[in-house]
């Protein structure tokens, strides 16, 4: 083999071709991971966006969901102390009740014991 031998020519041939095609590829490589970065930029972009909106959304629900939640309490608040209210109450009612029906029957035992005395002589 010599220099001047066609399967050298043939060898150093593909050998350019292949880096020729090595180059190309790896500029094609490139440019795609360029696009991908970029797209990958505006997807971050948007997806921040949206999760700004939605955090906006939510807090903006907050107080309302707040509100609503304290005014729950306030209501069971209430019913409680009335429920405590009434349970305080009807010992009282029980105890002037029975206070007034005693009251009621000894006047009218007086008054009984007394008319018996009066008119009996």
């Amino acid at each position: 083999m010599d220099d001047n031998d066609p399967a050298i020519a043939i060898v150093a041939l593909n050998h350019l071709m292949l880096e020729h095609a090595i180059e190309e590829l790896s500029e094609a490589v490139a440019r795609r991971i360029v696009e991908f970065e970029t797209s990958v930029l505006k997807v971050e972009q948007r997806a921040g966006k949206l999760l700004a909106l939605e955090l906006s959304e939510a807090a903006a629900r907050i107080p309302a969901e707040l509100h609503k939640d304290i005014d729950g309490a306030g209501i069971k608040a209430a019913h409680l102390v009335y429920l405590v209210d009434q349970a305080h109450k009807r010992p009282a009612r029980v105890r002037w009740l029975s206070a007034g029906l005693l009251s009621a029957t000894a006047l009218l035992l007086a008054g009984v014991w007394i008319g018996a005395h009066c008119f009996v002589h």
